[in-house]
C-alpha cells in the first residue's frame, strides 16, 4: 500500500478536526490522501461511519482501507470483478455484487472478514446491490433482466420483478421504502410498487443509450443512480451520443428527474471537449450535486452543480479516470476510485490553515 497525505489523516474520521478548516468551498477542492492498489479500480464506497473505504478492482478481490490507521485488508471470495457495494447503516455489514452473479455479505467487525453469506442472485452479472431504508431487504439486478429483493438476515428471495427487455444496470430503493427504481441498458427506468409487486410507472431516459456501429452493439444504462435525500429527485449518470463507445467517443451525461411527475428536470453535461462516461453522482446534504467521470484519454473530472441550475458551475480536472464516487459521512470529503489503482480522498474546502511556529 502506498499512502500520501497533505492533510492530517485524523481529520477524516474524528468528530472534531485536529486543525481548523474553513467552510465548504467547492472551487478549492483538493486531494488529501491516496491509497494505492496494483490493479485498476472499478468502484468504491465509503462506510456510513467514515472509518473505511472499500474498492473493487480488475481482479477478484475487495480492498478495504482504514482512513485513520491507513491499514489495508483484502477480502477474497468473489469469482469476478466487483462493481457494486452497499453498507448497513452502522457499517458492520458490507454487501458486494460481482459480475459472476453472486452477492456476498461480510462482517466488517472481524479482524479479517470472510463471507458470512453468499446469495446466488442472478444468471450472468449481478450488477447492483442496495439495502433498504429499514435495513431488512436487499435489492439486486443483473443480466438476466430481473430485479430481486432478498431478506437480509437469511438471504431468502422475497420478490422478483420482471419487465425489462435488456440488461438491468442499476436498482435502488426510494427513501419511502415502498418503491424500487431500476434502469436498463437502453436507458429505460421502471418504478416498482413493492406492496403490489407490480410496475407502477416508467420514465423515458432513452437519451442515455446509443448504437455503436463499429461494434454493432447497443451501449448505455446507468453507471450510477441515486435519490436526493428527501426522495423528490432521481439522478442517473451514464452516457449519450454514442459514436464509438469502445474508443470513448460518446458524451457523459447526468440526468435529473422529478420523482412525483417522472419528468426530466435537467441534462447535465461537462464541456463539449470532454468525451467519455459519467461514472458517479452524489447528492450532498447541503443540496449541491457532485458528478465524476472519465474521458477517452484516460483523464478524469469532478463536476459540481448548485440546486436548480441547468449546468455545472465548477469542474475540477483529475489526472486519471474516475470510475467510482462516494461521500464521507463528515460532508467535507469525497472518495474517488481511479483507473490507475488509487482511491483518492478529496476535501471540499480551502487548504488547512496550519499554525505558524513562533520564535523563542
Amino acid at each position: 500500500m502506498n499512502v500520501n497525505q497533505s492533510d492530517t489523516s485524523d481529520a477524516l474520521v474524528a468528530k472534531k478536526p485536529v486543525v481548523d478548516y474553513e467552510a465548504i468551498d467547492l472551487e478549492k477542492t483538493h486531494q488529501v490522501s491516496e491509497f494505492k492498489h496494483k490493479f485498476p479500480l472499478t468502484s468504491c464506497r465509503a462506510d456510513p461511519t467514515g472509518k473505511y473505504v472499500v474498492a473493487g478492482a480488475q481482479d477478484l478481490d475487495i480492498q478495504v482501507w482504514d482512513l485513520q490507521t491507513k491499514s489495508n485488508r483484502t477480502l477474497k471470495g468473489h469469482t469476478s470483478w466487483v462493481r457494486s457495494f452497499d453498507f448497513s447503516k452502522d457499517g458492520s455489514r458490507l454487501y458486494s455484487a460481482c459480475w459472476g452473479g453472486d452477492i456476498k455479505v461480510w462482517n466488517m467487525t472481524d479482524t479479517q472478514p470472510k463471507p458470512i453469506m453468499t446469495i446466488q442472485a442472478h444468471t450472468g452479472s449481478a450488477r447492483w446491490v442496495r439495502i433498504s431504508p429499514d435495513q431488512k431487504k436487499l435489492a439486486t439486478c443483473g443480466n438476466d433482466l430481473l430485479i430481486k429483493v432478498w431478506n437480509v438476515e437469511d438471504g431468502k428471495l422475497l420478490q422478483t420483478f420482471k419487465g425489462h427487455e435488456r440488461h438491468v444496470y442499476a436498482v435502488d430503493f426510494h427513501p419511502d421504502g415502498h418503491h424500487l427504481v431500476s434502469q436498463d441498458l437502453m436507458g429505460f427506468i421502471k418504478i416498482w410498487d413493492m406492496k403490489t409487486g407490480k410496475q407502477a410507472r416508467s420514465i423515458d431516459a432513452s437519451v442515455m443509450t446509443g448504437y455503436d456501429n463499429k461494434f454493432a452493439a447497443d451501449m448505455g444504462g446507468a453507471r450510477d443512480l441515486q435519490f436526493s435525500p428527501d426522495g423528490s429527485e432521481l439522478a442517473s449518470a451514464g452516457i449519450t451520443k454514442v459514436v464509438n463507445s469502445f474508443a470513448g467517443v460518446q458524451d457523459p451525461i447526468i440526468m435529473l428527474f422529478d420523482w412525483k411527475t417522472g419528468k426530466e428536470k435537467a441534462q447535465l453535461k461537462p464541456e463539449k471537449t470532454f468525451q467519455g462516461i459519467a461514472w458517479g453522482v452524489r447528492y450532498h446534504p447541503d443540496g449541491f450535486l457532485i458528478g465524476a467521470g472519465a474521458n477517452r484519454s484516460g483523464k478524469g473530472e469532478l463536476w459540481f452543480r448548485k440546486p436548480g441550475e441547468k449546468e455545472f458551475f465548477h469542474t475540477m480536472k483529475l489526472s486519471t479516470a474516475a470510475r467510482g464516487l462516494d461521500l464521507l459521512s463528515d460532508g467535507r470529503h469525497l472518495v474517488i476510485a481511479h483507473s490507475d489503482g488509487a482511491v483518492r480522498v478529496y476535501r471540499m474546502t480551502a487548504e488547512a490553515k496550519r499554525p505558524t511556529k513562533t520564535k523563542t
